[in-house]
């Protein structure tokens, strides 16, 4: 599938023209990457975001010691991830590692941010589509912390 209609799929993107999503679309740059390897890791600087395009990625954060880790996530096709890299410029809270052979769409904060820059509508649909998506996020870790706790 070409990147055009993988981008148009995402709910990150929605409400944006065709043209719009190809002005994102050439801020892409596609990358592959092996089983067990890691596209970003827990503290690294967060400069990127990435949309899934083939393959399995593991979403972990460390719990306990430098050894020890839980695996929050697991993503595969047209999921987005790394994604609060466009919010703060703060590091990483989770690494990033593939289960599978995969490709990734990789897009650069500060591309993003010059492309919000000359066109706002574009920024404003993006971070509004974002915010829509992190808000499901936690609405879900939440229900998952209350069920933990009814366990105990």
């Amino acid at each position: 599938m070409d990147r055009q209609r993988i981008l148009e799929k995402l709910p990150v993107l929605a409400g944006l023209s065709q043209d719009e999503i190809g002005a994102i679309s050439q801020l892409c740059q596609d990358r592959k990457y092996q089983a067990n390897e890691v596209v970003f890791t827990e503290s690294s600087r967060g400069e990127e975001i990435y949309i899934l395009k083939k393959g399995k990625v593991r979403i972990d954060f460390r719990v306990g010691g430098e050894k020890d880790s839980a695996t929050v996530h697991r993503l595969t096709q047209g999921h987005v991830f790394g994604e609060l890299a466009l919010v703060d410029n703060r590091r990483r809270s989770a690494t990033a590692t593939c289960e599978s052979d995969c490709e990734v769409i990789a897009i650069s904060r500060e591309g993003l941010y010059d492309l919000f820059e000359t066109d706002s509508h574009i920024g404003y649909m993006l971070m509004k589509n974002l915010a829509m998506v992190l808000a499901n996020r936690l609405r879900k870790t939440n229900l998952q912390l209350v069920a933990t706790i009814l366990w105990e």
